[in-house]
């Protein structure tokens, strides 16, 4: 899916711009990298069968509720 020109883009492969010192290292933090911007197609497929589901549930529940008696 492309980007919004509204999303700002950052990087995170830059050389840090403060050096620990040398007691620092076992609190370092492994550098960030970004695997994909996207969702994977597997994922996305799943997540509109789970939309389309739910939104006819709940057309279902919208045609059905008026007509389930009240019980009075």
């Amino acid at each position: 899916m492309a980007r919004s020109a509204a999303q700002s883009d950052f990087s995170v492969s830059r050389p840090p711009e403060v050096e620990l010192p040398a007691g620092g290292a076992p609190v370092a933090l492994p550098r960030a990298e970004v695997v994909t911007t996207e969702a994977g197609a597997f994922a996305t497929r799943w997540v509109m069968r789970l939309t389309i589901v739910l939104l006819l549930a709940l057309a279902v529940l919208c045609a059905v509720g008026p007509h389930i008696p009240s019980g009075e």
